[in-house]
């Protein structure tokens, strides 16, 4: 870890961003400013609170690669312990931390991963081994519809509106935790992990998947809400963060087993690298196709709907969809030029961000960084997700779901010419 980064981190000056920062340094920035707006801790009162500090702190563990922790670092494990450990308090009740969203298990993938490589005797890592085994526990009492897909929110207090819905946005937090857990320790060990995790990947595909390859929102096992389809319950659009946490979820998934051969080797990652390639494909010819409509290459609020009335491109999903396909070609798991894709993953991936960045990246005299154009939360509780209920979704200056996957994206763009 470099020094300069440390005081990025944590709180020092902020050097002024001009036309020479490279990708890398706005990551570092954003996430910098991001900490000095005091975001780096647990919000339980927003509705995505859980979600979005699990994505930041993926954000600041990937772009200051601090780990394996060493004494030069110590000030960054206490950065990142205080963000994690302020989750702790939230979830001391097996029974109440299942009638939370699955976004709640995306924090639980991070402790594992701090755990794993931290080791298991840090004073830290006792602490979230006991909050693990608490969120692991509560995912036997989680709701599942009656072909298995699991329930999203299982909110007792407004069953009416939530019950039987299955979205995309929890794919980003129960597949990486359930394939990631065995890893931990024995008393974890399930070789079907990754088989569980697929099957709530496919389940959501079989039912929400369009001709266009592009999936919506989610589901209606019962069929009860007024927009669920009459013959799948799927709703009726595609919004673009949810197919955003959909795909990250998938491909982190795909990263937690590597790191096991036998995992890397089985048909169930070979299943799963199959639809992830599906899926990110048909997300870059989404894109092609709004360059070709509007001249913007972003990901728009409503997908497949790019330039329609009060439709916009959306900063969350386009720079969570970046850093997705860039890493998917990092790692090898998507091809940079096919027939799905002649134009290339990487230069439509790199497109996208250098667009939504010149339209939403705003700078600020002392160098920190802020972000506009992301949306708020979307839900499927309503009886009306019409295209309408997606375009006027406030926009959020500074949300921390924008600002961190705006710190991913940079740190993948910077990792081209590394």
């Amino acid at each position: 870890m470099k020094a300069r980064h440390l005081l990025f981190l944590l709180g020092g000056a902020l050097p002024l961003v001009n036309s020479e920062s490279s990708p890398k340094d706005l990551a570092l920035r954003m996430l910098a400013s991001i900490e000095q707006r005091n975001q780096t801790t647990l919000d339980p009162g927003k509705s995505t609170g859980y979600i979005q500090l699990a994505l930041f702190w993926q954000a600041l563990s990937v772009a200051t690669e601090p780990l394996p922790v060493s004494p030069a670092n110590d000030e960054l494990r206490r950065a990142l312990d205080a963000s994690l450990a302020s989750t702790i308090p939230a979830f001391t009740n097996i029974t109440r931390d299942a009638e939370l969203p699955l976004d709640r298990l995306s924090l639980a993938s991070d402790m594992v991963s701090w755990t794993l490589r931290a080791g298991n005797n840090t004073t830290q890592a006792t602490e979230y081994l006991s909050t693990i085994s608490a969120l692991n526990a509560s995912l036997a009492l989680q709701p599942r519809n009656a072909n298995g897909g699991l329930w999203y929110y299982n909110n007792v207090n407004n069953l009416t509106a939530y019950r039987n819905l299955s979205y995309l946005d929890g794919m980003y937090s129960y597949p990486p935790f359930v394939t990631i857990l065995p890893q931990l320790n024995d008393s974890y060990a399930n070789f079907s992990a990754l088989e569980s995790a697929l099957q709530q990947i496919q389940i959501l595909y079989d039912i929400c998947v369009l001709p266009s390859g592009l999936l919506v929102h989610g589901y209606d096992a019962t069929k009860a809400h007024k927009w669920a389809n009459a013959t799948t319950g799927a709703s009726p659009e595609v919004w673009g963060r949810s197919l955003a946490w959909y795909s990250l979820g998938i491909l982190n998934t795909l990263e937690a087993a590597s790191w096991v051969p036998a995992l890397k080797s089985s048909e169930a990652y070979a299943t799963l690298k199959t639809l992830f390639q599906k899926v990110m494909y048909a997300q870059v010819q989404a894109a092609e196709r709004s360059k070709a409509r509007t001249g913007v290459p972003g990901v728009w609020q409503v997908v497949d709907k790019p330039g329609d009335a009060g439709n916009f491109v959306e900063a969350s999903s386009s720079f969570m969809t970046v850093n997705t396909l860039l890493r998917g070609v990092r790692m090898e798991l998507l091809d940079d030029k096919n027939d799905d894709c002649p134009e290339g993953v990487v230069s439509v991936a790199t497109e996208i961000y250098k667009s939504v960045s010149a339209e939403y990246l705003i700078t600020h005299a002392n160098g920190s960084l802020s972000l506009n154009g992301t949306s708020s939360v979307a839900s499927l509780s309503p009886q009306n997700v019409s295209y309408d209920y997606y375009i006027t979704r406030p926009v959020e200056l500074d949300s921390l779901i924008g600002t961190s996957a705006f710190a991913l994206a940079s740190w993948e763009v910077g990792l081209l010419g590394a």
